[in-house]
């Protein structure tokens, strides 16, 4: 009896797989069939079948994500799901290519597929389209999507810090921010300085800093008048190093890895985290969250909680492990490992709402409007609606509410 309920759990499995519109995968199986003489000793893709219950029915879920290490929770649910099965009652099976099985107390969900957007900025615009019905993003493009109409919601926090100021490794006369400033008011010429969009958090941080430090810059390609710092817009997070390396730029600002892929191979130096620039808003800023589109909060709030709930256990998981963490994120983006380590390092991993986070929202959602980034239903929102504008957690596991 025991031998067929393993047998039938198997192709149970390449079943669901096969829905998925993909190749059966072949299971690992610790044991042969006829050795098995318990339930027990038998494993799918390496992970104890115990008494799994999977549905070749379940409700898809697709969830888009950035290749980099702020999305890591993404990386340790697919990568360690072995590891997350041992400790958490929320895991994932993998059944081939982007797609998993996500189990909550040995019973599937749904069925997820991870998609892989180009850049942040582009994670909102993706969700509209319909390409996936949650995204992991960057807070700044998720609040000027809804400003814009868009019909998504901040449903978690996901992380904050990681974002950094850096310059070429020759530089020796800025080391930190005070030289940077004294660097860049001795300059004969402007000095340009890289970002990868105009929707990144790291811009708004930096141009705060600059407004404090009295520092005139201007935007490339318009009238740079009497600015000392130019800022260009090199088109990509994976265009930042080349540019510098290039010359097309003498600084950029940027979220890790980018910044520790640059010290290591030996094209830059990070001198200063911009949560800690003047005038000092943006201390553990937010920088990504995760989002849903309205629909799927409404038509599959069952199975985008469950998801929310792994992606918790999954963060928990990077505070707890941050070395196997790092392995992960490594492992998927295909950066070295000691890079992780170091850019994971200068982030800070929490899906908690907190008087903070949204504090530090307001204060992001202040400089955007500031910045006449608004035109929607933003533009003239005080702190509290703003807040419930762009939120809604009540998928949220309830303590991290």
């Amino acid at each position: 009896m025991r031998k067929t309920l393993v047998a039938f759990l198997f192709l149970t499995v390449a079943l669901f797989a096969t829905s998925c519109g993909e190749e059966a995968p072949q299971p690992v199986v610790d044991a042969q069939a006829d050795d098995v003489t318990s339930v027990e000793e038998a494993t799918v893709n390496n992970i104890p079948i115990e008494d799994i219950v999977i549905d070749y029915d379940a409700i898809p879920l697709k969830i888009g994500f950035v290749k980099q290490d702020h999305h890591t929770a993404v990386f340790v649910a697919a990568l360690r799901n072995e590891m997350m099965h041992a400790d958490y009652p929320v895991y994932l099976i993998p059944l081939g290519e982007n797609f998993y099985a996500l189990i909550k107390d040995n019973r599937q969900i749904a069925e997820i597929e991870f998609i892989q957007s180009q850049g942040a900025i582009n994670v909102p615009n993706n969700m509209q389209a319909g390409l996936f019905e949650m995204g992991f993003g960057g807070v700044v493009p998720f609040a000027a999507s809804i400003d814009q109409g868009n019909q998504i919601s901040i449903v978690a926090p996901l992380h904050q810090r990681g974002d950094m100021l850096v310059v070429t490794a020759d530089n020796e006369a800025v080391t930190d921010w005070d030289s940077f400033v004294g660097w860049i008011n001795a300059s004969e010429e402007p000095v340009t300085v890289g970002y990868k969009s105009p929707k990144a958090v790291a811009l708004i941080i930096f141009q705060s800093a600059l407004a404090e430090a009295e520092i005139p810059f201007a935007m490339s390609g318009g009238d740079i008048g009497d600015a000392r710092i130019v800022l260009y817009n090199t088109q990509g997070q994976p265009n930042l190093n080349p540019a510098l390396q290039e010359g097309l730029v003498d600084a950029y600002i940027s979220n890790n890895p980018a910044c520790a892929l640059a010290e290591h191979n030996g094209i830059g130096k990070c001198v200063a985290e911009l949560s800690m620039l003047p005038p000092g808003d943006f201390e553990n800023h937010p920088c990504c969250a995760i989002a849903a589109t309205d629909e799927v909060i409404a038509a599959k709030p069952h199975e985008a909680a469950a998801a929310l709930e792994l992606f918790v256990y999954a963060t928990e998981f990077i505070n707890e492990n941050p070395g196997e963490a790092a392995a992960a994120a490594s492992e998927w983006i295909g950066t070295p490992l000691e890079v992780e380590l170091i850019s994971m390092s200068t982030s800070l991993y929490d899906m908690h709402v907190t008087a903070d986070w949204t504090g530090n929202m307001n204060t992001i959602l202040d400089h955007m409007r500031g910045l006449n980034v608004f035109s929607g239903s933003l533009r003239d929102a005080d702190d509290a609606a703003e807040i419930e504008m762009i939120t809604n957690f009540d998928l949220l596991p309830e303590e991290y509410r």
